[in-house]
């Protein structure tokens, strides 16, 4: 099965049913501002119903049952098809290709890699790989930049790099939990 190209907010919720079936509820308390999930990236209720329904609607969930509620209607429980399943774990390995995506994809990733009591070592190493590109990258265009504008931005970029760097010295890869050292 090829890659889907999805928007972050639907890897998560696709990730989280591949873990085990469950509905937009549950997935919503997970992702809501200052939960597990949503402390590093907030996906709003109706976000996650509108993700659910665009998985489902790609045959990349389906439903599985449902689960009477005492706040209102039955809620629909979701689960992950067997492809769907393989998709994210390859998504949840693959280090992310912008800096930009550090902050949240590749946190995310982090999170539901230590969800799944999977170590993220791999993940962490790989993405070492990638920055180490982008800082070649970065720092042959800083020498070559013409004008002193062009060449603070990409000395401010590759401060991003050694953030990112810092980032990933700070993930424990020796232990699932928790998934970043503190202190």
């Amino acid at each position: 099965m090829k890659e889907p190209d999805l928007p972050l907010a639907e890897w998560i919720v696709l990730a989280l049913l591949a873990e085990r079936p469950s509905h937009g509820f549950a997935i919503a308390t997970l992702t809501a501002e200052g939960a597990e999930i949503g402390e590093f990236w907030y996906i709003s209720r109706p976000m996650v119903y509108r993700s659910i329904t665009r998985l489902v609607e790609r045959g990349l969930i389906t439903p599985v049952g449902a689960e009477e509620s005492d706040r209102g209607p039955q809620r629909m429980i979701y689960a992950a098809t067997r492809s769907a399943k393989t998709t994210v774990s390859r998504w949840l390995s693959e280090p992310v290709t912008e800096l930009f995506d550090v902050r949240a994809e590749l946190t995310c990733k982090l999170l539901l890699l230590q969800r799944r009591g999977t170590s993220p070592a791999r993940l962490v190493e790989r993405q070492r790989v990638v920055i180490d590109e982008i800082e070649q990258s970065l720092r042959a265009k800083e020498h070559a930049a013409g004008d002193h504008i062009a060449r603070a931005s990409y000395a401010l970029r590759l401060e991003h790099v050694r953030a990112g760097r810092r980032f990933l010295d700070a993930v424990d890869v020796d232990s699932t939990q928790p998934a970043v050292k503190s202190g």
